[in-house]
Protein backbone atom coordinates (compact mmCIF):
# COMPACT_ATOMS: atom_id res chain seq x y z
CA UNK A 1 0.00 0.00 0.00
CA UNK A 2 2.98 2.25 0.92
CA UNK A 3 4.28 1.91 -2.43
CA UNK A 4 1.19 2.31 -4.34
CA UNK A 5 0.57 5.93 -2.36
CA UNK A 6 4.07 6.87 -3.48
CA UNK A 7 3.66 5.63 -7.11
CA UNK A 8 0.37 7.71 -7.03
CA UNK A 9 1.86 10.84 -5.44
CA UNK A 10 4.70 11.08 -8.15
CA UNK A 11 1.93 10.72 -10.76
CA UNK A 12 0.05 13.77 -9.68
CA UNK A 13 2.55 16.04 -10.27
CA UNK A 14 1.86 16.49 -13.86
CA UNK A 15 0.77 19.47 -16.06
CA UNK A 16 -2.86 20.79 -15.61
CA UNK A 17 -3.51 19.94 -19.38
CA UNK A 18 -3.42 16.51 -18.72
CA UNK A 19 -6.56 16.42 -17.68
CA UNK A 20 -8.08 16.38 -21.48
CA UNK A 21 -5.70 14.16 -22.71
CA UNK A 22 -6.05 10.49 -24.64
CA UNK A 23 -2.57 9.10 -24.92
CA UNK A 24 -2.76 5.62 -22.39
CA UNK A 25 -0.01 7.36 -20.44
CA UNK A 26 -1.61 10.28 -19.28
CA UNK A 27 -4.93 8.58 -19.19
CA UNK A 28 -3.42 6.61 -16.58
CA UNK A 29 -2.22 9.26 -14.87
CA UNK A 30 -5.55 11.41 -14.75
CA UNK A 31 -7.20 8.03 -13.27
CA UNK A 32 -4.81 7.54 -10.58
CA UNK A 33 -5.65 11.51 -10.00
CA UNK A 34 -9.76 10.58 -9.73
CA UNK A 35 -9.43 6.92 -8.09
CA UNK A 36 -7.42 8.26 -5.01
CA UNK A 37 -8.62 11.85 -4.95
CA UNK A 38 -10.57 10.54 -1.41
CA UNK A 39 -7.15 10.08 -0.17
CA UNK A 40 -5.07 13.04 -1.57
CA UNK A 41 -7.94 15.76 -1.94
CA UNK A 42 -6.13 16.87 -4.98
CA UNK A 43 -6.02 16.59 -8.76
CA UNK A 44 -2.91 17.80 -10.24
CA UNK A 45 -2.31 21.02 -8.61
CA UNK A 46 -5.97 21.72 -7.91
CA UNK A 47 -7.47 21.25 -4.33
CA UNK A 48 -10.90 19.19 -5.43
CA UNK A 49 -13.76 18.71 -2.90
CA UNK A 50 -15.08 14.80 -2.92
CA UNK A 51 -17.77 13.33 -0.91
CA UNK A 52 -16.32 10.15 0.51
CA UNK A 53 -18.55 7.48 2.07
CA UNK A 54 -16.78 4.85 4.34
CA UNK A 55 -13.40 3.67 4.80
CA UNK A 56 -10.30 2.89 2.52
CA UNK A 57 -10.56 -0.96 1.64
CA UNK A 58 -8.15 -3.06 3.17
CA UNK A 59 -9.62 -6.22 4.25
CA UNK A 60 -8.65 -9.83 2.44
CA UNK A 61 -8.09 -9.45 -1.30
CA UNK A 62 -9.91 -11.57 -4.17
CA UNK A 63 -8.92 -13.08 -7.47
CA UNK A 64 -10.90 -15.60 -9.30
CA UNK A 65 -8.62 -16.67 -12.22
CA UNK A 66 -9.43 -18.60 -15.66
CA UNK A 67 -6.73 -18.14 -18.35
CA UNK A 68 -9.34 -19.00 -21.29
CA UNK A 69 -10.84 -15.05 -21.06
CA UNK A 70 -6.72 -13.80 -20.91
CA UNK A 71 -6.73 -13.56 -24.33
CA UNK A 72 -9.49 -11.05 -24.24
CA UNK A 73 -8.65 -9.68 -21.02
CA UNK A 74 -5.13 -9.69 -19.94
CA UNK A 75 -4.71 -6.38 -22.12
CA UNK A 76 -1.37 -4.46 -20.83
CA UNK A 77 -3.56 -1.14 -20.19
CA UNK A 78 -6.20 -3.04 -18.33
CA UNK A 79 -6.72 -1.96 -14.80
CA UNK A 80 -8.85 -4.54 -13.41
CA UNK A 81 -11.21 -7.20 -15.34
CA UNK A 82 -14.43 -9.42 -13.98
CA UNK A 83 -16.32 -11.42 -15.14
CA UNK A 84 -19.55 -12.69 -13.45
CA UNK A 85 -22.10 -15.60 -14.48
CA UNK A 86 -25.43 -15.99 -12.72
CA UNK A 87 -24.30 -13.81 -10.03
CA UNK A 88 -21.27 -15.85 -9.34
CA UNK A 89 -17.66 -13.89 -10.12
CA UNK A 90 -15.95 -16.50 -12.45
CA UNK A 91 -12.74 -14.39 -13.39
CA UNK A 92 -11.38 -11.72 -12.05
CA UNK A 93 -7.64 -9.81 -12.86
CA UNK A 94 -6.12 -6.90 -11.96
CA UNK A 95 -3.21 -5.26 -12.99
CA UNK A 96 -0.59 -6.14 -10.59
CA UNK A 97 2.59 -3.30 -12.43
CA UNK A 98 0.17 -1.02 -11.11
CA UNK A 99 -0.21 -2.19 -7.31
CA UNK A 100 -4.07 -2.97 -8.44
CA UNK A 101 -6.19 -5.34 -6.37
CA UNK A 102 -9.89 -6.08 -5.45
CA UNK A 103 -9.28 -3.18 -2.52
CA UNK A 104 -7.82 -0.72 -4.69
CA UNK A 105 -10.46 2.63 -5.76
CA UNK A 106 -11.09 2.22 -9.63
CA UNK A 107 -12.76 5.98 -11.20
CA UNK A 108 -15.11 4.99 -13.62
CA UNK A 109 -15.40 7.83 -15.73
CA UNK A 110 -18.69 7.92 -17.03
CA UNK A 111 -20.31 4.97 -15.83
CA UNK A 112 -20.94 7.46 -13.52
CA UNK A 113 -23.94 8.96 -15.35
CA UNK A 114 -25.83 5.85 -14.75
CA UNK A 115 -25.15 6.01 -11.12
CA UNK A 116 -26.61 9.51 -11.60
CA UNK A 117 -29.68 7.53 -13.48
CA UNK A 118 -29.98 5.48 -10.91
CA UNK A 119 -30.70 7.86 -8.34
CA UNK A 120 -33.32 9.47 -10.46
CA UNK A 121 -34.94 5.77 -10.70
CA UNK A 122 -34.92 5.73 -7.19
CA UNK A 123 -36.72 8.73 -6.49
CA UNK A 124 -39.47 7.86 -9.44
CA UNK A 125 -39.64 4.40 -7.36
CA UNK A 126 -40.22 6.56 -3.81
CA UNK A 127 -42.85 8.54 -5.20
CA UNK A 128 -40.54 11.71 -5.17
CA UNK A 129 -40.96 12.13 -8.75
CA UNK A 130 -44.53 11.76 -9.99
CA UNK A 131 -43.57 10.85 -13.70
CA UNK A 132 -40.38 10.96 -16.24
CA UNK A 133 -42.95 13.40 -18.54
CA UNK A 134 -42.86 16.13 -16.07
CA UNK A 135 -40.69 19.29 -16.28
CA UNK A 136 -37.75 19.61 -14.54
CA UNK A 137 -39.11 23.08 -12.83
CA UNK A 138 -41.29 21.13 -10.87
CA UNK A 139 -39.50 20.22 -8.81
CA UNK A 140 -35.99 22.16 -8.92
CA UNK A 141 -36.17 26.03 -8.11
CA UNK A 142 -32.41 26.34 -9.77
CA UNK A 143 -33.46 25.16 -13.14
CA UNK A 144 -36.60 26.70 -12.74
CA UNK A 145 -34.53 29.43 -14.10
CA UNK A 146 -32.10 27.81 -16.85
CA UNK A 147 -33.15 26.45 -19.91
CA UNK A 148 -33.98 23.23 -18.16
CA UNK A 149 -37.72 24.93 -16.74
CA UNK A 150 -39.94 23.03 -19.59
CA UNK A 151 -37.50 20.10 -20.74
CA UNK A 152 -38.94 16.84 -19.73
CA UNK A 153 -36.82 14.73 -17.33
CA UNK A 154 -36.82 11.93 -19.69
CA UNK A 155 -35.14 14.17 -22.36
CA UNK A 156 -32.73 14.97 -19.83
CA UNK A 157 -31.95 11.44 -19.03
CA UNK A 158 -31.54 10.62 -22.34
CA UNK A 159 -29.40 13.57 -23.40
CA UNK A 160 -31.87 15.15 -25.63
CA UNK A 161 -32.69 18.25 -23.93
CA UNK A 162 -31.49 20.57 -26.48
CA UNK A 163 -29.94 22.63 -24.03
CA UNK A 164 -26.29 22.26 -25.32
CA UNK A 165 -25.36 22.82 -29.24
CA UNK A 166 -24.71 20.19 -31.22
CA UNK A 167 -20.94 18.88 -30.46
CA UNK A 168 -18.49 18.70 -27.49
CA UNK A 169 -16.11 21.83 -28.67
CA UNK A 170 -16.99 23.65 -25.20
CA UNK A 171 -17.82 20.64 -22.85
CA UNK A 172 -14.31 20.96 -21.33
CA UNK A 173 -15.52 24.99 -20.09
CA UNK A 174 -18.22 22.65 -17.81
CA UNK A 175 -15.86 20.22 -16.73
CA UNK A 176 -13.75 22.47 -15.27
CA UNK A 177 -16.27 25.22 -13.71
CA UNK A 178 -18.17 21.79 -12.07
CA UNK A 179 -14.86 20.70 -10.65
CA UNK A 180 -12.93 23.68 -10.01
CA UNK A 181 -9.44 22.97 -11.99
CA UNK A 182 -7.87 25.05 -14.57
CA UNK A 183 -8.52 28.48 -14.92
CA UNK A 184 -11.69 27.74 -12.65
CA UNK A 185 -9.82 26.72 -9.41
CA UNK A 186 -11.25 27.29 -6.13
CA UNK A 187 -14.53 28.02 -8.40
CA UNK A 188 -16.07 24.92 -8.49
CA UNK A 189 -19.89 25.13 -8.82
CA UNK A 190 -22.50 22.70 -10.94
CA UNK A 191 -24.96 25.56 -11.24
CA UNK A 192 -23.02 28.18 -11.90
CA UNK A 193 -21.51 26.20 -15.40
CA UNK A 194 -24.90 25.50 -16.07
CA UNK A 195 -25.08 29.11 -16.38
CA UNK A 196 -23.18 29.17 -19.19
CA UNK A 197 -26.23 28.38 -21.36
CA UNK A 198 -28.85 31.28 -21.05
CA UNK A 199 -30.86 29.69 -23.72
CA UNK A 200 -31.63 26.11 -25.12
CA UNK A 201 -29.90 25.14 -28.89
CA UNK A 202 -32.77 23.48 -30.21
CA UNK A 203 -35.72 22.12 -29.41
CA UNK A 204 -35.79 19.10 -26.61
CA UNK A 205 -36.67 15.49 -28.12
CA UNK A 206 -35.28 15.83 -30.98
CA UNK A 207 -31.65 15.04 -31.35
CA UNK A 208 -29.08 13.57 -28.74
CA UNK A 209 -26.34 15.14 -27.68
CA UNK A 210 -24.08 13.68 -25.52
CA UNK A 211 -22.71 16.53 -23.10
CA UNK A 212 -21.78 16.85 -19.47
CA UNK A 213 -24.83 19.57 -18.90
CA UNK A 214 -27.28 17.23 -18.92
CA UNK A 215 -25.71 14.92 -16.21
CA UNK A 216 -25.14 18.11 -14.15
CA UNK A 217 -28.80 19.39 -14.37
CA UNK A 218 -30.00 15.67 -13.18
CA UNK A 219 -27.34 16.56 -10.06
CA UNK A 220 -28.93 19.77 -9.44
CA UNK A 221 -33.05 17.86 -10.07
CA UNK A 222 -31.94 14.96 -7.67
CA UNK A 223 -30.40 17.21 -4.89
CA UNK A 224 -33.64 19.84 -4.55
CA UNK A 225 -35.82 16.13 -4.51
CA UNK A 226 -34.28 14.84 -1.89
CA UNK A 227 -32.67 17.68 0.38
CA UNK A 228 -29.09 15.93 -0.39
CA UNK A 229 -26.44 15.62 -2.55
CA UNK A 230 -26.70 12.48 -5.43
CA UNK A 231 -23.53 11.05 -3.98
CA UNK A 232 -25.64 10.63 -0.80
CA UNK A 233 -28.60 9.61 -2.23
CA UNK A 234 -26.63 6.91 -4.30
CA UNK A 235 -24.48 5.27 -1.28
CA UNK A 236 -27.22 5.69 1.06
CA UNK A 237 -30.43 4.44 -0.57
CA UNK A 238 -28.57 2.22 -3.60
CA UNK A 239 -25.08 1.28 -2.83
CA UNK A 240 -26.10 -0.08 0.51
CA UNK A 241 -28.07 -2.77 -1.36
CA UNK A 242 -24.83 -3.76 -3.13
CA UNK A 243 -21.73 -2.65 -2.21
CA UNK A 244 -19.06 -5.10 -0.94
CA UNK A 245 -16.26 -3.31 0.23
CA UNK A 246 -18.19 -0.36 1.83
CA UNK A 247 -16.38 2.37 0.29
CA UNK A 248 -17.01 5.03 -2.04
CA UNK A 249 -16.66 8.78 -2.84
CA UNK A 250 -17.38 11.08 -6.04
CA UNK A 251 -16.39 14.69 -6.82
CA UNK A 252 -18.54 17.60 -5.91
CA UNK A 253 -18.55 21.72 -5.78
CA UNK A 254 -17.85 23.95 -3.47
CA UNK A 255 -21.57 23.81 -2.20
CA UNK A 256 -21.52 19.60 -2.14
CA UNK A 257 -23.48 19.47 -4.71
CA UNK A 258 -22.24 15.81 -7.39
CA UNK A 259 -20.15 16.15 -9.65
CA UNK A 260 -22.30 13.25 -11.60
CA UNK A 261 -21.19 13.10 -14.93
CA UNK A 262 -18.44 11.43 -14.36
CA UNK A 263 -15.28 10.55 -11.10
CA UNK A 264 -17.56 7.93 -9.42
CA UNK A 265 -14.82 5.66 -7.48
CA UNK A 266 -15.36 2.26 -5.96
CA UNK A 267 -13.54 -1.24 -6.36
CA UNK A 268 -13.92 -3.31 -9.21
CA UNK A 269 -15.95 -5.49 -6.97
CA UNK A 270 -18.68 -3.02 -6.21
CA UNK A 271 -18.69 -1.82 -10.21
CA UNK A 272 -19.67 -5.32 -10.97
CA UNK A 273 -22.48 -5.85 -8.34
CA UNK A 274 -23.76 -2.61 -9.09
CA UNK A 275 -24.36 -4.07 -12.40
CA UNK A 276 -25.80 -7.15 -10.76
CA UNK A 277 -28.06 -5.26 -8.65
CA UNK A 278 -29.68 -3.59 -11.57
CA UNK A 279 -29.87 -6.75 -13.40
CA UNK A 280 -31.70 -8.59 -10.27
CA UNK A 281 -34.13 -5.38 -10.54
CA UNK A 282 -35.06 -5.77 -14.15
CA UNK A 283 -34.92 -9.49 -13.71
CA UNK A 284 -37.80 -9.21 -11.06
CA UNK A 285 -39.69 -6.54 -13.11
CA UNK A 286 -39.45 -4.08 -9.72
CA UNK A 287 -40.02 -0.45 -10.15
CA UNK A 288 -36.90 -0.16 -10.47
CA UNK A 289 -35.69 -2.04 -12.53
CA UNK A 290 -38.47 -1.40 -14.86
CA UNK A 291 -36.93 2.08 -14.92
CA UNK A 292 -33.61 0.52 -16.44
CA UNK A 293 -35.84 -1.42 -18.81
CA UNK A 294 -38.04 1.61 -20.00
CA UNK A 295 -34.84 2.93 -20.67
CA UNK A 296 -33.27 0.47 -22.59
CA UNK A 297 -36.53 -0.32 -25.15
CA UNK A 298 -37.11 3.39 -25.40
CA UNK A 299 -33.20 4.31 -26.22
CA UNK A 300 -32.35 7.19 -28.78
CA UNK A 301 -30.59 6.56 -32.01
CA UNK A 302 -26.97 7.88 -31.95
CA UNK A 303 -26.81 7.76 -35.69
CA UNK A 304 -23.52 5.72 -34.89
CA UNK A 305 -22.50 2.61 -36.73
CA UNK A 306 -22.02 0.15 -34.17
CA UNK A 307 -25.85 0.14 -33.77
CA UNK A 308 -25.44 1.76 -30.70
CA UNK A 309 -28.56 3.70 -28.54
CA UNK A 310 -28.81 5.95 -25.67
CA UNK A 311 -31.30 5.28 -22.81
CA UNK A 312 -31.16 6.56 -19.11
CA UNK A 313 -27.30 7.82 -18.88
CA UNK A 314 -26.56 4.65 -20.90
CA UNK A 315 -25.64 2.86 -23.50
CA UNK A 316 -27.20 0.46 -25.27
CA UNK A 317 -25.59 -1.87 -27.92
CA UNK A 318 -26.62 -4.94 -29.52
CA UNK A 319 -25.59 -8.46 -27.78
CA UNK A 320 -26.20 -11.50 -29.52
CA UNK A 321 -29.78 -9.90 -31.44
CA UNK A 322 -30.57 -8.09 -27.58
CA UNK A 323 -30.54 -4.40 -26.91
CA UNK A 324 -28.03 -4.87 -23.78
CA UNK A 325 -27.58 -2.27 -21.54
CA UNK A 326 -23.86 -0.71 -21.37
CA UNK A 327 -22.25 1.42 -18.90
CA UNK A 328 -19.18 3.48 -20.92
CA UNK A 329 -16.55 5.26 -19.50
CA UNK A 330 -13.62 7.57 -21.38
CA UNK A 331 -10.71 5.58 -22.13
CA UNK A 332 -11.91 2.15 -21.89
CA UNK A 333 -14.06 1.73 -18.82
CA UNK A 334 -16.92 -0.29 -19.90
CA UNK A 335 -19.82 -2.72 -18.51
CA UNK A 336 -22.26 -4.83 -20.48
CA UNK A 337 -24.93 -6.55 -18.34
CA UNK A 338 -25.77 -9.47 -21.07
CA UNK A 339 -29.29 -10.63 -19.52
CA UNK A 340 -29.38 -13.17 -22.20
CA UNK A 341 -26.77 -14.99 -20.98
CA UNK A 342 -26.99 -13.64 -17.22
CA UNK A 343 -23.10 -12.23 -17.81
CA UNK A 344 -21.34 -9.33 -16.89
CA UNK A 345 -18.32 -8.38 -18.33
CA UNK A 346 -16.77 -5.08 -16.93
CA UNK A 347 -13.35 -2.98 -17.90
CA UNK A 348 -11.52 -0.98 -16.10
CA UNK A 349 -8.81 0.12 -18.50
CA UNK A 350 -6.61 3.47 -19.33
CA UNK A 351 -7.20 2.90 -23.03
CA UNK A 352 -9.58 1.60 -25.50
CA UNK A 353 -7.97 0.01 -28.06
CA UNK A 354 -7.80 -3.14 -27.31
CA UNK A 355 -5.59 -6.06 -29.40
CA UNK A 356 -9.13 -7.24 -29.68
CA UNK A 357 -10.28 -4.13 -31.38
CA UNK A 358 -11.19 -0.73 -30.25
CA UNK A 359 -14.23 -1.10 -28.04
CA UNK A 360 -15.72 2.06 -28.39
CA UNK A 361 -16.84 0.80 -31.48
CA UNK A 362 -16.80 -3.17 -31.19
CA UNK A 363 -18.06 -3.78 -27.71
CA UNK A 364 -20.82 -5.75 -28.69
CA UNK A 365 -18.87 -8.24 -30.64
CA UNK A 366 -16.21 -7.75 -27.87
CA UNK A 367 -19.12 -9.64 -25.49
CA UNK A 368 -19.91 -12.23 -27.91
CA UNK A 369 -16.83 -13.74 -28.48
CA UNK A 370 -16.29 -13.68 -24.82
CA UNK A 371 -19.38 -15.55 -24.04
CA UNK A 372 -18.63 -17.95 -26.72
CA UNK A 373 -15.18 -18.52 -25.61
CA UNK A 374 -16.86 -19.07 -22.21
CA UNK A 375 -19.09 -22.34 -23.60
CA UNK A 376 -22.26 -21.21 -22.19
CA UNK A 377 -24.16 -20.12 -25.31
Amino acid sequence: MVRAIITLLFSLVFSATAFADHPPKKMLRNMDGYSYLGMTGMLGPFTVNVAKFGTFPSGKTTKVSSKKFDKFLADKFNMAAIVMKKGEVIYERYNKKRKIDSNSPLVGMSMSKTAASAAIGHLLCKGKITSLEDTASKYSKSLASTPYADVKIRNILQMNSGVSPLGRSDEKQFNWKSRGIQQFDGQANVREALAFYDKAARAQGIKMNYHSTDTLALSVLVEEIAGSPLSHVFYNQLYQKFGQSGYMHWTSDKSGTTVAFSDLVMTARDWVNFGAFIMREKKAKTCFGNFFTEGVEKAMETGKKNGSKYGYQSWVFPVNGRPTLTLQGHGGQFMVLDEKNDTILLTISNNEEYKAGNLFSNIGKFTEKLNKSGNWN
